[in-house]
């Protein structure tokens, strides 16, 4: 089959950028809010650093490594769907006491789930992984300086490219985690109707695509990290790891056979060549 331009921009390709350029956007918002409401009520700046690299890992480790064991010996959908929902509302909670007060965030907050649960097609599911993904995002980058960032970033982009092509568990993990219907992922379909399609009946094998929630959230916290020197750095941070995002469209597209590919590399060299721009350019 001859490949066109049209095979590598279309529909997907742009609701996939626009996504992740609304993640890393938003979660520029959170934390410029967040700053704000802390500046406003202490002279303690909420941008402190609070842990290094080394314990960040450990913990993103550790959570895999017991999702994992979930998934093979305990095999409950209720368990994994139970800490699935627990991480969006903590996500949500965030986002919506960023933007508003008591009691208001508890109506919008409340909206949300409700318009999640009701719905529960890929555009409700978009809209609250968004939200909640760039809001866990800014809480991690608050407290990390943007030279910690970097090193998470490049020591799981060389265990993303491990855990898929390697070891394979991450594949396992995500097809596990498909069965018991839970998508912690971004659901990217290639026409506009697939926006209305019900969760419960996407899969990979279907009209389809899926960017996970680690390669839309990793970069975001580099994007956050580097508020700390200027929102120029973190704007071309963001411009960067969009561009990794297009490369990594472009390879996806390329393959001969649909398969699950590691998102990271692509997206965390281009965040680190933004990175590295705005250092020369201010």
């Amino acid at each position: 089959m001859k490949l066109t331009l049209r095979h590598f921009f279309n529909f997907a390709f742009l609701l996939e950028v626009f996504l992740f350029a609304f993640a890393q956007l938003t979660a520029i918002g959170i934390a410029l809010k967040l700053a704000e409401k802390a500046m406003a009520e202490s002279e303690t700046s909420s941008l402190a650093v609070g842990f290094g690299p080394l314990q960040f890992i450990i913990m993103f480790l550790l959570a895999t490594a017991v999702l994992l064991l979930i998934l093979r010996y305990f095999k409950k959908p209720w368990l994994i769907k139970g800490l699935f929902y627990l991480a969006i509302f903590q996500g949500l909670l965030i986002f919506t006491q960023a933007y508003f007060g008591w009691p208001d965030f508890l109506y919008v907050l409340g909206f949300l789930l409700f318009v999640w649960f009701i719905f529960r097609n890929v555009i409700a599911h978009n809209l609250v992984i968004v939200l909640a993904v760039a809001a866990i995002a800014v809480i991690f980058g608050l407290n990390l300086t943007p030279f910690a960032a970097i090193i998470i970033l490049l020591f799981l982009a060389v265990y993303d490219y491990w855990a898929v092509y390697k070891t394979k568990h991450m594949v396992k993990m995500f097809s596990g985690m498909a069965k018991a219907n839970v998508h912690f992922s971004l659901i990217i379909p290639f026409t506009f109707k697939g926006l209305l399609q019900k969760t419960k009946n996407v899969s990979p094998l279907t009209e389809f695509m899926f960017l996970g929630t680690g390669d839309v959230v990793l970069p975001a916290i580099l994007v956050i990290a580097s508020l700390k020197i200027n929102i120029f750095t973190s704007l071309m941070v963001a411009l960067g790891a969009i561009l990794g995002l297009i490369v990594l469209h472009v390879i996806f597209i390329l393959q001969k056979e649909r398969a699950p590919m590691p998102g990271l590399p692509p997206i965390v060299l281009g965040s680190l060549l933004g990175f590295m721009a705005a250092l020369l350019l201010i």
